[in-house]
C-alpha cells in the first residue's frame, strides 16, 4: 500500500476520457474547444483534472472531505502533481480554493489547502494561502444546477498579490466549472496573467 491507497484500488480509478476541451477540460468527442467555451469564454485559461468523480475516487474524496481521513491528502496531491508534470509553463504560485471562515470552522480543515500543500511539495512551486479569500458565506453547491451555482458564487472571492503571475488553483472536485470561473475572475481582476485550475476529479454531467 502506497500513500494510503493499495495498488488494486489505484487500478480501479476511472481516468477522465480523452480528448478534452482545451480550455474547460470537459471530455469531447474530438480535439479542440467545446461549443460552450467558444460561445462564452471562461475567466480561467485552462482546467485540468485527473479522474472521473465516480467509484473508488469518489469514495476516497468523500472519506477525506467528510470523514476527516486526511491521510488521503498525499495520494490526492500526487495525482494532481502528475497532471502538472511536463506542462510547458513557468508557474509562480499554487493556491487552494478558499473556504469561508464559517465553513472552515465547522469542518476543521480546508481539503483543497491540504492537497495544495502536497502539490507544492511534489513540484517545488511556491504555495501562497494569502492570494485568495472568500468574502461571503454561500450555500453548499451540492444539488445546485449550473446557473444556480453561478449565482450562488457570484463575486464571492477576492484576490491580491498576483499581478503578472501565473497561478494554479487547487480543488478536489470540478462539477460545472462555476467555482473555477469565479475564482479566476477574482484573480484576473487582481492582475493574474494566467489561471490554471486543477482538480483531482471531475463530475461527468449527462
Amino acid at each position: 500500500m502506497r500513500l494510503g491507497v493499495c495498488a488494486g484500488c489505484r487500478d480501479k480509478i476511472k481516468l477522465l476520457p480523452q480528448p478534452r476541451c482545451e480550455i474547460c477540460g470537459k471530455p469531447l468527442g474530438r480535439p479542440g474547444v467545446c461549443i460552450e467555451c467558444l460561445e462564452r469564454r471562461p475567466e480561467f485559461d485552462k482546467v485540468v483534472s485527473y479522474a472521473c468523480f465516480d467509484g473508488i475516487i469518489r469514495d476516497i474524496i468523500h472519506a477525506f472531505k467528510y470523514r476527516k481521513q486526511t491521510v488521503f491528502k498525499r495520494f490526492l496531491g500526487e495525482l494532481i502533481s502528475g497532471l502538472l508534470t511536463g506542462m510547458d509553463m513557468d508557474i509562480d504560485i499554487i493556491t487552494p480554493v478558499p473556504l469561508h471562515w464559517t465553513r472552515l470552522f465547522s469542518r476543521g480543515f480546508n481539503q483543497a489547502a491540504l492537497i495544495a500543500k502536497e502539490v507544492s511539495w511534489h513540484t517545488g512551486i511556491a504555495l501562497d494561502f494569502s492570494v485568495l479569500k472568500k468574502t461571503r458565506k454561500t450555500a453548499i453547491q451540492v444539488g445546485l444546477r449550473g446557473k444556480e451555482r453561478e449565482k450562488n458564487l457570484k463575486r464571492a472571492f477576492v484576490a491580491s498579490g498576483v499581478k503578472g503571475k501565473v497561478v494554479i488553483v487547487i480543488d478536489d472536485v470540478i462539477t460545472t466549472g462555476a467555482t473555477a470561473n469565479e475564482v479566476a475572475r477574482a484573480l484576473k481582476s487582481a492582475g493574474a496573467s494566467y489561471v490554471l485550475f486543477a482538480g483531482v476529479a471531475r463530475t461527468i454531467l449527462q
